[in-house]
């Protein structure tokens, strides 16, 4: 047992809740949590909210995987293991929520893979957060090479998955792995605050275009026009531009239709 608890709360007000808990502070992802947030995951595949926001409490966001674990694997559990960890979080991204990993503290290994597996990435000034696999003799996983790689660029991933340092959130900030960093004394509601930011946005139109973002860097540059006209055009098959259109005109916030049930995810790498 690693002591760790995977607490969701559901949807209020746009917002889903997945907040790490343990009685020790130092939150850890172990097949057993990895399994817990695979329960909650297929909950948020069900009835997508808004946001999902994922959370600790304590003296780590995340410490990263249990050593436990690692020390049990040879060579083909370690395969196993790892694609293990990469489906679920590949899971997470691919939800058409837009996802937000509020990391108030130390975020290592496996937390910082699955903080490169959602939308956005907001860290507290104090946070520190990196990939120190190979301190241990390893290379991430669970994604973290590979999104790193994809969504930084090759310089930021090198810094990040060769160095094995946690880097302070200012310097994540520069390579592009914190999308904001605020004081610790005013995280709580500088996140709220950017909460309410996003929640402007419509969720259908959120989710199209995630998976136009998904699927860009495999196209070419024509290829990309043409799939951003096709679902500029599938926006209108949604009510959500009419909505939106009036709303800008009329100088009042917009009232976004309830998405159909039928709405599939977003894919993501």
């Amino acid at each position: 047992m690693s002591g760790t608890r995977v607490v969701f709360q559901p949807e209020s007000n746009g917002v889903a809740w997945i907040r790490f808990e343990s009685d020790n502070g130092v939150q850890l992802l172990s097949l057993e949590v990895l399994e817990q947030l695979a329960r909650v995951v297929s909950q948020l595949e069900e009835q997508p909210p808004r946001i999902v926001v994922i959370a600790a409490s304590g003296r780590t966001f995340l410490a990263g995987a249990s050593l436990h674990e690692l020390q049990a694997l040879d060579r083909r559990s370690a395969r196993r293991y790892s694609r293990r960890g990469q489906k679920l979080f590949r899971r997470i991204a691919r939800l058409p929520s837009l996802t937000v990993c509020a990391i108030h503290a130390a975020c290592a290994g496996g937390g910082c893979e699955l903080a490169l597996a959602c939308d956005f990435r907001f860290l507290a000034e104090s946070a520190r957060i990196g990939l120190p696999e190979v301190t241990l003799g390893l290379i991430p996983g669970w994604g973290g090479a590979a999104r790193a790689l994809r969504n930084l660029g090759p310089l930021a991933a090198r810094r990040l998955v060769l160095s094995g340092e946690l880097l302070p959130a200012s310097e994540a900030r520069l390579l592009g792995l914190a999308d904001a960093v605020y004081p610790d004394a005013s995280f709580t509601s500088d996140l709220e605050t950017r909460l309410n930011q996003l929640l402007r946005a419509a969720p259908e139109a959120v989710a199209t275009a995630k998976a136009f973002l998904a699927h860009g860097p495999h196209l070419d540059l024509d290829d990309l026009l043409l799939e951003e006209a096709r679902l500029f055009g599938r926006c209108y098959q949604t009510r959500e531009p009419a909505e939106g259109l009036a709303a800008f005109l009329e100088k009042r916030p917009a009232r976004w239709p309830a998405p159909p049930a039928s709405s599939g995810p977003a894919e993501s790498s």
